[in-house]
């Protein structure tokens, strides 16, 4: 992989947070989307965990709306 500077991957980073997707972000970059998250060292998304291990029913409330 080649270098990237600390300007450019601040550059990135801001794109994605005001919504830009990754494979433009990647384009810029000049590496394949997978590798985007890895390279500007971003958070990975952590999977909810549901009603089986919690007890809790997430979505609940999208079924009881219609019944208020």
């Amino acid at each position: 992989m080649k270098y990237i500077d600390a300007d450019t991957i601040r550059e990135a980073r801001e794109f994605l947070r005001n919504g830009g997707d990754k494979e433009r972000a990647a384009a810029y970059l000049g590496c394949k989307p997978e590798d985007v998250a890895k390279l500007l060292d971003l958070p990975k998304s952590k999977p909810v965990r549901g009603d089986i291990e919690t007890g809790v029913d997430l979505w609940a409330v999208d079924r009881l709306e219609g019944q208020l």
